[in-house]
């Protein structure tokens, strides 16, 4: 049987297995569960014995999966792709409760706040990437490998880095942290790159191109982080986790701690703007002459207040603003391209 359809029928098996979970109290359910933990088992063992093999001496971590593909295609351009391990991390660690979430308990109840606050659903079919998953696997990177955390400015991967290195406080191996973006940017300083399309933000990790990271990769190893470093990061971990916020942005590079709130004024602003200039909008983008797409009000917010980063958490505000009857709304308030919005009457 081929690699393809071993997988196929792999996925089919974890498929009912899900399935019968949900048949409680019988026979079925059982075997189920049981099939799922010698699956998990498997699956961790099989990561942690790659771990030790000596022709895969560099461990890159990264804080979603988005960049670790790019840094995996980055790898091979780069001719260093079979002596490299990339993991990830996916989740978005500015919003949303922390405390213990390398528990699986407390990871749990952080992906339904997520869920039923921010409208992700995706965290369910990423379970690798799960900290539940990685734990295990980063506990036990062997003592000889060279780490390399992947971070860039911002709330997100401030938090990210610093629950990485509470996760290896116990591991002994080298640990850098690399700042894409601002490493990216001394490089072009300096001279030390090709030409580059100067229509990109070539400081954002998200508008790198794979040939932009295969050049870091080669030209850049990160910030050595010395004993007293890591702990400091662990540290940091344990305060930010232990706060009750459930908003987090970094300003300036300090990170602040707000309520889920603290931008609605300004949100409402941007929109009261937009509703104004409706007269330059395109006609598929309004609907009844009064409103406007929620999905155009997106980049507008983002490109004032970069800090807050996703358009999902944008996307979660607008649902707030409508059930605090500061928004009205014509469609189905789920996806942003899915309805309309204008600031309510007073």
């Amino acid at each position: 049987m081929d690699h393809y359809r071993l997988k196929q029928f792999v996925d089919w098996v974890l498929q009912q297995s899900d399935c019968s979970i949900g048949d409680s109290g019988s026979e079925s359910e059982e075997l189920g569960r049981r099939i799922k933990e010698m699956w998990r088992g498997s699956l961790q063992e099989s990561r942690i014995e790659k771990l030790t093999q000596e022709d895969t001496p560099r461990i890159y971590i990264t804080s979603n999966l988005s960049t670790a593909g790019k840094l995996k295609v980055s790898l091979s351009k780069a001719g260093q792709r079979q002596e490299s391990i990339v993991y990830s991390l996916e989740d978005f660690y500015a919003v949303g409760p922390l405390r213990h979430i390398d528990q699986q308990q407390y990871e749990t109840e952080r992906y339904m706040w997520m869920m039923n606050h921010m409208g992700y659903d995706h965290y369910y079919s990423n379970g690798l990437h799960h900290i539940a998953a990685m734990k295990p696997i980063l506990e036990n990177i062997p003592d000889h490998k060279l780490i390399t955390i992947w971070a860039g400015s911002n709330a997100h991967d401030y938090t990210f880095s610093r629950l990485v290195l509470h996760l290896l406080r116990g591991v002994k191996a080298e640990i850098r942290i690399l700042n894409p973006e601002e490493e990216y940017k001394r490089l072009l300083a300096l001279n030390l790159l090709p030409v580059v399309d100067k229509e990109l933000d070539h400081t954002v990790l998200h508008q790198l191109q794979t040939e932009d990271v295969s050049q870091l990769i080669q030209r850049i190893q990160g910030n050595l982080l010395s004993e007293e470093d890591r702990a400091r990061y662990a540290s940091e971990w344990r305060d930010i986790s232990g706060r009750s916020e459930m908003l987090r942005v970094l300003i300036e590079g300090k990170l602040l701690f707000l309520a889920e709130d603290a931008y609605d004024s300004v949100i409402m602003e941007v929109i009261h703007e937009q509703c104004n200039l409706l007269h330059r909008v395109e006609d598929k983008y309004i609907h009844n002459e009064e409103y406007v797409s929620a999905g155009l009000l997106i980049d507008p917010i983002l490109e004032r207040y970069p800090e807050l980063m996703s358009a999902h958490l944008i996307s979660y505000r607008f649902r707030s603003l409508i059930a605090n009857k500061k928004l009205e709304f014509v469609g189905v308030p789920n996806e942003t391209h899915q309805y309309y919005l204008k600031p309510a009457k007073v």
